[in-house]
């Protein structure tokens, strides 16, 4: 269990890296990458799975915690589908992007600095 609780670390971490790369690269581009979106979706979904293997593995977990950060995430991935699809359709609107960001850098943040 420690072993792919580890591999997930990593993997979660790697999705705010994607998230953050993808960001810098949409600065220069001024749309949203495709590189955060994916990342976003990646975070969450990873997420998800390190809460599953905790609860099979019998740890304890503060479900507080656990719900903020939940909450947090699925608004990131909300903000980066809905940037991306205004970007697709023409409208975009790149203030979503910015939020998205900062919510994911937020959402790391409370995960270092509140457990």
């Amino acid at each position: 269990m420690a072993t792919a609780l580890e591999v997930l670390g990593w993997a979660h971490w790697g999705g705010l890296a994607l998230i953050v790369i993808g960001y810098v690269m949409s600065l220069a581009q001024g749309v949203i990458h495709p590189v955060m979106v994916w990342g976003a979706r990646l975070q969450l979904l990873i997420g998800l799975a390190m809460v599953g293997v905790l609860e099979m593995g019998g740890g304890s977990l503060d479900h507080m915690w656990v719900g903020i950060k939940l909450v947090v995430a699925l608004a990131v991935v909300a903000l980066c589908e809905i940037a991306n699809s205004r970007a697709k359709k023409g409208t975009n609107q790149p203030m979503l992007m910015h939020a998205g960001a900062a919510l994911a850098v937020i959402n790391a943040l409370y995960a270092l600095f509140a457990r």
